[in-house]
């Protein structure tokens, strides 16, 4: 497979990543009473459902910024985000795990890592691309998470610097849910 396919195999995830993002915040905004009815009603069990969703949705092209979203929806932009970072973490966690099982069958060696964006190599373990390669658009995260599980980044390391940017986006995209709120229903 040449890069251009690469990259259009890769473009063409990514949509299909966003479209199913979509449906699910428009799904969420129109069904929201049930849902926070639901939620809200099933006690500390509506959070751990989504910590759980977060973990599901890591094996699966479909990026958690969505669930990010519906989180700020129901539950405001502090418990939101408490959530998100907790499920997105609990999410890169499953993926370097992942990554780690696909190093012992493929018998990789090394420990730098080129980003397909930007074509330059990176070390893997270091703090600059574990925290900030999560923000490449598409799979960042997911790529960040199974390659730090190929190279077998520290696991401290690797759950500090996931942490630091799983709450970042998590502010960012519950709070944009806690908005979508603010907008379309009224506080």
């Amino acid at each position: 497979m040449d890069d251009m396919e690469k990259t259009r195999k890769a473009a063409g995830w990514t949509i299909v990543g966003i479209v199913i993002s979509g449906v699910i915040v428009v799904g969420a905004l129109k069904y929201l009473n049930n849902l926070e009815l639901v939620l809200k009603n099933t006690g500390i069990l509506g959070p751990l459902l989504s910590v759980v969703l977060y973990g599901i949705f890591s094996v699966t092209p479909v990026p958690t910024d969505s669930l990010t979203i519906v989180n700020g929806l129901v539950y405001g932009a502090l418990f939101g985000t408490l959530i998100a970072t907790t499920g997105n973490t609990f999410a890169a966690l499953v993926e370097y795990f992942l990554g780690m099982k696909v190093r012992d069958a493929a018998h990789i060696k090394g420990k730098t890592f080129t980003v397909p964006v930007i074509k330059k190599k990176f070390p893997v373990d270091s703090t600059l691309f574990l925290i900030i390669g999560r923000f490449m658009p598409g799979y960042g995260g997911k790529i960040v998470s199974l390659v730090g599980g190929i190279y077998r980044v520290p696991l401290w390391k690797y759950t500090w610097t996931a942490l630091v940017a799983n709450f970042i986006g998590a502010i960012m995209f519950a709070y944009g849910g806690h908005l979508l709120r603010a907008i379309f229903i009224g506080l």
